[in-house]
């Protein structure tokens, strides 16, 4: 037994999405369908205000209606707030990326000289990238490009007679910008990590404790000016060694990590790390956060000699559910801390579904568009073979 992601609706709301419209709409599905809000067991969404207000948010209106339920702040949303807070000297540094992006790709003939002089200086790439606020893997992207295209803007920046070009000729800043692109590909790679269809709140929550302990790591290295985990700023210092910023890059990492308390401040694994392995923790020893009769259960599965050789070859979710034959309560116990979503990618994937199917060629799909998305998103394979032995094909005249 396995347990299985479906799609569930697609609606358009053709008024005000507003937070009563939107518990509206999915309880009226709930209600035709016969769903029972009483087995949902979590919901997943961002900090958005309509979401998560607490009289009348949809987050508030689904716990009301399922008690047993438990709301999860999005770890890709969180994430990427805790790199948004920025020092005046940094912040700089984003505002004349932003500033010099807009300078050439808001006029055309400006980004078609520009694509020229690069093709002409033999550069990797013609065009530089916009930065979106709402998305951390834009912000890291268009840094990356700006930093190696960095000679090419500002010899084009200098043609065009810009008062940001003095900025290309500063050492400083040219380190600071190679900051920021390490410093963003590495939360892009964590920011990367959290994303995928299976993960759970142990998976995630993993992740995010190395990456502060990774941060940890960092801020001590950079307090004894060791550099060599940046890997772009420390070739810029090695070949500027009078260049100093260590302070500045001290400073910014306490930031994140103050963010990262913030915006994480607790550690969901605490109590549960039994469901990640029942047969290590010893319930008389540590806390696992279960009444009594419970972890009478979970003593009987971690002394199980037949269930410890299933459990290093089957996932969590399917060895619980071999578990419940004998202990039922405890396994829906630890697939009620499994189940639910971390982050809101399927919500985020299907939407990129839409987009990529929608075009402009194809803008008055509508009536379709629900049963288009839903086979884009079934990871059951379609019979092709069997599909077209249904239909006659087209001869020639």
């Amino acid at each position: 037994m396995n347990d299985h992601t479906k799609f569930l609706k697609l609606k358009n709301e053709p008024t005000r999405a507003t937070a009563e419209e939107c518990f509206r709409c999915m309880d009226n599905y709930f209600t035709e369908n016969g769903l029972d809000w009483q087995n949902c067991v979590g919901v997943c969404s961002d900090g958005a205000a309509s979401m998560t207000g607490r009289q009348r948010g949809v987050i508030r209106q689904i716990l009301d209606r399922a008690p047993e339920a438990k709301w999860t702040h999005c770890f890709l949303h969180r994430e990427s707030l805790t790199a948004k807070k920025m020092s005046p000297e940094f912040h700089e540094v984003m505002d004349v990326t932003v500033k010099t992006i807009n300078f050439i790709k808001n006029n055309a003939v400006n980004s078609r000289c520009f694509a020229k002089l690069c093709e002409g200086m033999g550069a990797d790439h013609v065009q530089l990238l916009y930065h979106s606020e709402v998305r951390l893997l834009a912000r890291g992207l268009v840094l990356k490009r700006l930093f190696e295209l960095r000679n090419e803007v500002f010899s084009f920046l200098t043609e065009r007679k810009s008062p940001l070009a003095h900025y290309y000729t500063n050492t400083k800043f040219t380190a600071k910008l190679a900051y920021f692109c390490d410093i963003f590909s590495l939360l892009n790679q964590l920011n990367i990590s959290l994303q995928g269809r299976n993960s759970n709140m142990f998976f995630v929550a993993d992740k995010v404790q190395a990456f502060k302990r990774k941060r940890a790591s960092w801020t001590k290295r950079a307090q004894e000016e060791r550099m060599d985990m940046f890997p772009l700023l420390s070739g810029i210092l090695e070949n500027s060694p009078q260049v100093k910023i260590s302070h500045s890059v001290c400073q910014h990492l306490s930031q994140l990590a103050e963010k990262f308390n913030e915006y994480f401040p607790e550690d969901p694994r605490e109590g549960h790390m039994w469901v990640v392995d029942p047969f290590s923790v010893d319930p008389t020893e540590n806390d696992v956060a279960l009444p009594s009769h419970l972890e009478s259960q979970l003593l009987e599965v971690s002394t199980d000699s037949t269930l410890k050789g299933q459990w290093g070859k089957l996932g969590l979710g399917s060895f619980w559910i071999v578990v419940s034959k004998e202990s039922p309560r405890l396994a829906l116990r630890a697939v009620k801390l499994l189940l639910p979503f971390t982050a809101t990618y399927l919500r985020e994937s299907g939407f990129s579904i839409v987009a990529t199917t929608k075009t402009k060629a194809r803008n008055r799909l509508r009536a379709s568009l629900e049963a288009t998305l839903r086979v884009s998103l079934s990871p059951i394979p379609p019979r092709l073979d069997l599909i077209m032995s249904e239909r006659q094909a087209q001869v020639s005249h």
